[in-house]
């Protein structure tokens, strides 16, 4: 009882901490901010308090170990026994035992040199990385990432970012673009946090079971591949097994793999594919056995996707509206000569499923 005393009084001491009971006093600098509302409910609950001269501070940066207090209030099952022993954290910090509990959650960890960096600012992609863990989105797979730097996310949370978007927690960011290594603000951290809990009807319980079912069955991690290819395609139908692609529609790179449109996306949206039909290692020349409904497999460093074919027809060689057309579901297109038509091609189109 003295040690959890003692660690509330620090708590209370240290103002750039806030996870202690709130008021719901209005503060005086969150009045018209874009994150009034979520910042006014979730301290209204009792989920998170300002500072001592009446300020939020809304558009401050928050430290890890910050956010990790604030995970307290949901009484987090203990998923792993294993105390918290990395060489920063140490038994008298006051933020130990928040970070010890979230570590046995499963729902934090540190980085490599076993280290926390309590104290440094958290980026985006580090509190999306975390938060993820409090709820599942069923399409996080499917959904088509809007941002300008898509294909610059770090695949460690390539799938965080996709379930929080997915599940509506994250959406639009200034100039389209998620710039996931800035520091994160206050206001969105609870932004985030409150969308969650009303996600759930403010209902704990529900977000300390998702949790646990993030730390027995987390989200499956993107995987490394060759820095020089995109992918590997997979029609198991017709024969064609881990075709690798590799960016370009040009001779020479369709002489060594599968081809890219680079006008058309890598991975959201509708992919454009194209190869030759000869005698290459890679080639599509059995394309002209596909049938509707085969099951077409595209493997990315961004994760794995499974296609069904719905489309199959000759088309002009210039022709090239269905390789650029914008597809609201994810999409690939692949293309490919007609030996007996020398001015047309064949297009094959198959559209998403899991």
């Amino acid at each position: 009882m003295k040690k959890i005393k003692y660690i509330l009084f620090i708590t209370i001491a240290i103002s750039t901490m806030f996870i202690s009971i709130a008021s719901g006093a209005v503060f005086s600098d969150v009045l018209g901010h874009k994150d009034e509302v979520y910042i006014t409910e979730y301290s209204t609950k009792g989920y998170v308090t300002g500072y001592p001269d009446g300020t939020f501070k809304p558009d401050k940066t928050i430290t890890r170990a910050e956010v990790v207090t604030l995970l307290e209030k949901f009484n987090l099952y203990e998923y792993n026994q294993a105390d918290t022993n990395f060489t920063d954290v140490f038994s008298n910090d006051w933020f130990y035992e928040y970070i010890n509990s979230a570590v046995k959650s499963g729902v934090v960890s540190g980085y490599n040199g076993n280290i926390f960096k309590p104290n440094n600012n958290i980026t985006r992609f580090e509190a999306i990385s975390i938060i993820s863990n409090f709820v599942r989105s069923d399409n996080y797979n499917s959904v088509q990432l809007p941002y300008d730097d898509t294909e610059e996310i770090p695949l460690w949370v390539n799938n965080a970012v996709r379930n929080l978007y997915g599940a509506g927690i994250i959406s639009d960011y200034d100039n389209n673009i998620i710039n996931g290594n800035e520091y994160i603000t206050r206001s969105e951290v609870i932004r985030m946090l409150a969308k969650i809990m009303e996600k759930y009807d403010w209902d704990i319980s529900k977000i300390a079971s998702t949790a646990l079912e993030s730390a027995t069955n987390p989200l499956p991690q993107s995987t490394e591949i060759e820095h020089d290819i995109l992918g590997y395609l997979t029609i198991e139908s017709i024969n064609i097994n881990e075709f690798p692609i590799k960016d370009g529609a040009d001779l020479s790179t369709i002489k060594t793999a599968i081809g890219h449109f680079s006008e058309t996306p890598i991975w959201d949206g509708n992919v454009g594919l194209c190869a030759h039909n000869r005698d290459y290692k890679y080639d599509f020349r059995n394309l002209k056995n596909i049938e509707i409904g085969d099951t077409v497999t595209y493997e990315s460093r961004f994760g794995n996707r499974n296609y069904k074919v719905t489309v199959i027809k000759p088309i002009q060689e210039t022709d090239w509206s269905d390789i650029v057309q914008e597809t609201k579901v994810n999409t690939i297109t692949m293309v490919t000569c007609i030996e007996e038509q020398p001015t047309k091609r064949l297009l094959v189109q198959a559209v998403q499923i899991n």
